[in-house]
């Protein structure tokens, strides 16, 4: 459901909108005062609308609103600073902004999980922001956009900090751009000034705290061996021996310096795991359930292949040469790392009960 954008807050009431008000307020009376749903009505609306909004508009102001953070989702930030700017505007200063950029941007952002949202920024009209967990209902209201921006919610956030260019992520193809590519050029400064707009903001009061609940028990660590995958059963013996011997992890950590993320494919589909082999990992950091996105790593190499096929290299029945030259290794990322993986396998083997 989307979350509320902007909202228009009545000033002191204009002597000129009572005859509107009661001309309204006849026509949704009558026998008893029940609202009828007559054509006097429709004209009435009209009216209203047109006096309160588009005749006085200066008599309205766009009040700020607490914004929470969309769950799973690190951009939202950046979509909330947009909007608390534009909420602090007096209508000269939007309309000064409108004529400024002339734009609607349009986003769908993905985050780790997979899951999309949409926003839709306009800087061309009426200066608001709107979203939605579907393209259509970011949409709604809002006026055709002049730039679709596709990215990832990582990707949002390191342009938005200046960690990234725009364009380097469009070349690299973790940015796709639909419509007026100059538009896109300018989405850096755009957000690093509202960014500085919004630093000098006053502090939202924040909503008086809710009584303390008891805390939720901790949740169970996601167990690193998966039925029926018996390579998770390696995988799970590595994180025992790099978690019995600091010195041995860390000079294994020294040694390898590398991060990977392991796909097997099994009866369940494929699932990852992440050895994250840099010097100064801790043991509970060491090996990681999931993707190297979910788990906020970055894989300096990906290795798929099917799980006995895993269990083979582990046993040092194939080698990740013959696996690869024959098709049961498929490697993204610097394949010279996969290399190095054999020595970790081989530094947990004196311990594996395969």
């Amino acid at each position: 459901m989307p979350r509320p954008s902007l909202l228009l807050n009545a000033g002191k009431q204009q002597p000129r909108l009572k005859g509107v008000r009661r001309a309204l307020a006849m026509a949704l009376v009558k026998d008893n005062k029940k609202p009828r749903p007559d054509t006097t009505l429709f004209p009435c609306l009209y009216l209203y609308f047109f006096f309160s909004v588009s005749v006085l508009p200066s008599t309205y102001t766009f009040t700020p609103i607490q914004t929470m953070p969309l769950a799973g989702f690190k951009s939202s930030a950046i979509i909330d600073e947009l909007t608390a700017v534009l909420n602090s505007f007096s209508a000269e200063e939007r309309k000064k902004e409108v004529t400024k950029t002339k734009a609607v941007y349009a986003f769908e952002v993905t985050n780790s999980d997979g899951q999309k949202h949409y926003f839709v920024v306009d800087l061309k009209q009426a200066g608001k922001v709107t979203d939605g967990t579907t393209e259509a209902a970011a949409a709604k209201g809002q006026p055709k956009p002049d730039i679709s921006i596709t990215l990832t919610d990582e990707t949002f956030v390191k342009i938005s900090e200046g960690k990234t260019t725009a364009a380097g992520e469009f070349m690299s193809g973790k940015v796709k751009i639909k419509g007026n590519m100059m538009l896109g050029m300018k989405l850096e400064p755009l957000l690093k000034r509202f960014k500085g707009l919004a630093a000098k903001l006053p502090a939202t009061p924040a909503p008086a705290a809710a009584p303390a609940a008891a805390a939720p028990a901790a949740a169970a660590a996601e167990p690193i061996a998966v039925e029926g995958y018996q390579g998770s059963a390696i995988i799970a013996q590595i994180n025992k021996t790099l978690g019995s011997d600091d010195a041995k992890r860390e000079a294994l950590l020294k040694k390898t310096n590398a991060v990977f993320q392991i796909d097997l494919n099994g009866p369940a589909g494929i699932k990852s795991w992440v050895l994250n082999l840099k010097p100064g990992a801790s043991a509970s950091d060491a090996v990681l359930v999931g993707t190297a996105q979910k788990n906020n790593k970055t894989a300096g190499v990906t290795l798929t292949l099917k799980d006995s096929d895993f269990v083979d290299l582990a046993s040092g029945k194939i080698t990740g040469q013959s696996a690869f030259m024959g098709g049961k290794l498929k490697t993204k990322g610097n394949m010279m790392l996969a290399l190095k993986l054999e020595n970790v396998l081989k530094a947990a083997k004196p311990a594996a009960k395969l």
